[in-house]
């Protein structure tokens, strides 16, 4: 991002920062530029700024901000009333609460209690506040995706050997445990179903369990 902030500067053109995922306290900051310590011209906002209502925004800063002026853009359902009210109740209520950083201290919690497990299915987890990727050593993100379900727990497979995880931002520390036991019977599940009886016990040793170390 610093790269392409330099590039941009020196060609003269802008720099728009795609948040829509990453923005409203998702990576445990309120945006992730912010984090990167990059200064866009245009951000990209929705999905978390509604709290389920739909919305979209986009934000321009310095010499960008003059660039759309009222009449050249238009929008059917652009400033909706109640949409917008629900996006200024969700920014009140995560100042508020300092949801962004509750997000990194729960985020945290659950990116190191999941590489603790030391599951032999899980190759290791990227990612940053409540967007984590559990990177597999084996394409089985479908199975563990079915696997989660089945118990109970919505996970995406977005990638043959990535699973997502992006739970709500205000969930707790006792359900984020809640997750991590559950975790190794559905990994193990998974790897059962992935590779049959064979493909399972040489992922957990025969025994069931998982074999730390690996």
């Amino acid at each position: 991002l610093a790269a392409a902030r330099e590039i941009t500067r020196a060609a003269g053109a802008l720099l728009v920062l795609d948040e829509i995922q990453t923005g409203i306290g998702r990576t445990g900051h309120w945006f992730e530029h912010l984090a990167q310590g990059v200064e866009p011209d245009v951000v990209t906002l929705a999905k978390g700024l509604g709290g389920g209502l739909p919305i979209g925004a986009t934000l321009a800063f310095g010499d960008a901000a003059g660039l759309l002026t009222p009449g050249q853009h238009g929008s059917t359902f652009g400033g909706n009333p109640v949409a917008c009210a629900a996006a200024l109740a969700v920014l009140d209520t995560l100042a508020a609460e300092d949801i962004p950083a509750r997000a990194g201290r729960t985020g945290t919690l659950l990116r190191d209690g999941i590489a603790a497990l030391g599951h032999p299915l899980v190759d290791h987890v990227r990612g940053a506040g409540l967007l984590l990727g559990i990177v597999l050593s084996k394409p089985f993100a479908p199975d563990v995706q079915r696997a989660a379900q089945e118990a109970g727990l919505l996970v995406n497979a977005v990638a043959p050997d990535v699973v997502r995880l992006a739970p709500p931002l205000i969930i707790t520390e006792d359900e984020v445990e809640t997750f991590l036991r559950a975790l190794p019977g559905v990994l193990d599940a998974a790897a059962g179903a992935a590779g049959g009886g064979a493909a399972a016990a040489a992922l957990t040793g025969g025994s069931g369990e998982p074999r730390s170390g690996d």
